[in-house]
């Protein structure tokens, strides 16, 4: 069944918005780091745009959720890359450290104090780990995907339903019209002023004898 342009821009909108919240979502709360405003304006206008162009007809549910994981493992690598950008480049923080006066300068012992204790640092695990992260976007994309496609499945066949009930009487009225129309027209009826003359119609096939009849033997 094909969708109209509306349907179509319906149907492309959500899929757009669903992957990329989720993507942000989950990409935000592993990452534990925002998002720039431009990425996320960048991924729901090229995710639209892809859904619309494979919005056409109704997909099945393979399509679906592949496209849905597809577009979350490419909007996981845009927000990764969208990340790894500095918010704020040519920021230096040693630059004003060195008009500093010398009485103002903390000792180095009580910096040491106010780090701690760094031997533990490279144990410390990193966020969540990229594995973390690839597995999450994939269980949502799965999840995600199923919803969308009955979604779908739902929408088509409540369209159908519902063009059903509205032009399936239209349609038999059609049908019963043309039908009547194709019938042979009735031979035409003779005026009532019209007489039909029947001269000898009746006696075509009598058998004329003439003369006297005949004696009988009794006389």
């Amino acid at each position: 069944m094909t969708a109209g342009s509306v349907s179509r821009a319906v149907r492309a909108a959500i899929f757009a918005v669903v992957c990329v919240t989720t993507a942000a979502l989950g990409h935000a709360l592993m990452s534990a780091q925002p998002l720039p405003w431009w990425a996320l304006v960048a991924a729901l206008g090229t995710t639209g745009s892809v859904a619309w162009r494979s919005a056409g007809r109704e997909r099945g549910g393979l399509v679906v959720t592949g496209a849905t994981v597809v577009a979350q493992l490419g909007l996981h690598s845009l927000f990764g890359l969208a990340q790894s950008r500095p918010s704020m480049p040519g920021m230096n923080g040693m630059a004003g450290m060195a008009d500093m006066p010398a009485g103002s300068a903390v000792p180095v012992g009580r910096m040491a104090a106010l780090h701690g204790d760094t031997s533990q640092l490279p144990l410390m695990p990193s966020g969540h780990g990229a594995l973390g992260m690839f597995l999450a976007h994939t269980l949502a994309a799965v999840v995600c995907g199923l919803w969308l496609w009955r979604g779908e499945a739902a929408a088509f066949r409540l369209a159908r339903s519902v063009a059903a009930v509205l032009f399936a009487p239209l349609l038999l009225v059609l049908t019963t019209l043309d039908r009547t129309d194709l019938k042979p027209s009735a031979r035409p009826v003779a005026a009532a002023g019209h007489v039909v003359r029947l001269s000898g119609a009746f006696l075509h096939h009598v058998l004329s004898r003439r003369g006297p009849p005949r004696l009988s033997l009794c006389c």
